[in-house]
């Protein structure tokens, strides 16, 4: 029984290690319509959640649940480089209505739950 639970703690452990990058987004100054490239923000955002490279994005919100233009991506990037090439090809970035900066982050606790319910055609993540 202690190598079964000892081969899962070693799973676990590894997957707690995991190293991911955040890029955490400032607006600018700068001048234009950001509303505008909003389309081709979320098509970028859903390119890199369907190569597998994104595990979350979205704004951060004011007390009143509103977003004020900073948020974050946390990305599965292989380097800090590689999540510097992701942060250059949003397009809020391109536009030079956003900076960044970059933050390695280890995973150690948390969890993940997920519910899918065929017959009511739903799933939940939490």
């Amino acid at each position: 029984m202690s190598e079964t639970h000892g081969s899962a703690g070693a799973g676990l452990q590894k997957l707690a290690g995991r190293t991911y990058y955040i890029i955490f987004w400032e607006p600018t100054q700068a001048d234009g319509d950001r509303s505008l490239l909003r389309p081709r923000h979320i098509d970028y955002i859903l390119s890199l959640e369907a190569d597998g490279r994104l595990f979350g994005a979205g704004p951060f919100l004011d007390e009143n649940g509103k977003s004020y233009g900073r948020g974050m991506f946390i990305l599965r990037a292989g380097s800090a480089e590689e999540a510097r090439e992701i942060a250059h090809g949003d397009p809020f970035y391109v536009a030079g209505f956003r900076t960044y900066r970059i933050e390695p982050w280890r995973r150690g606790e948390g969890s993940i739950n997920l519910r899918i319910s065929i017959g009511a055609n739903q799933v939940v993540l939490d």
